[in-house]
């Protein structure tokens, strides 16, 4: 079973929770998002698999995922990395926290940018394929993603993430 850091509106621990009961009342909570590009500016895009607890089959901008009780958003965002892509070794960026709320979900999200243009190896359970796209494509498609990985998008792109990117 997995624990995970009930949050208040400010990100302050408040208590320990199951997961489940994290996804089942939609309790705040802290997730990484990292966003993984290559040197061409292509984003690695996830297809999530159907048995993910939250949006099963979406296409998930995004490496990451729930921060477990007791961890700290640095250490989750390369734990995630490394379990969901086999990326391990490569400097993460940090962009801060956003706070973000919706009838799917209630987190604080540590944001992360990294560059990588080496060989992906798969979490099976998690990641049932992968593809690359622009932010161009990736907004063009934007109805097939995860709603949080596209707010971290916008929040990268509000904090100036992409400005060596050409968009």
């Amino acid at each position: 079973m997995e624990l995970v850091e009930v949050v208040d509106e400010q990100n302050r621990a408040v208590r320990v929770a199951p997961r489940d009961e994290i996804r089942r009342d939609n309790l705040a909570h802290r997730a990484t998002y990292i966003l993984v590009r290559r040197s061409d500016g292509r984003v690695v895009v996830q297809r999530r698999t159907l048995c993910k607890d939250f949006c099963p089959g979406m296409l998930d901008a995004c490496c990451g995922g729930v921060v477990s009780a007791g961890e700290q958003y640095d250490e989750s965002a390369l734990r995630e990395l490394a379990e969901e892509l086999g990326v391990q070794g490569v400097p993460l960026h940090g962009f801060g926290t956003f706070y973000s709320r919706s009838d799917l979900y209630h987190v604080w999200g540590g944001l992360y940018l990294c560059t990588y243009d080496g060989e992906l190896t798969l979490q099976a359970e998690e990641v049932e394929s992968i593809e690359e796209l622009t932010l161009e494509q990736i907004a063009a498609r934007a109805g097939e993603f995860t709603p949080d990985s596209l707010i971290a998008i916008a929040e990268l792109r509000r904090r100036g993430a992409f400005t060596q990117l050409k968009e």
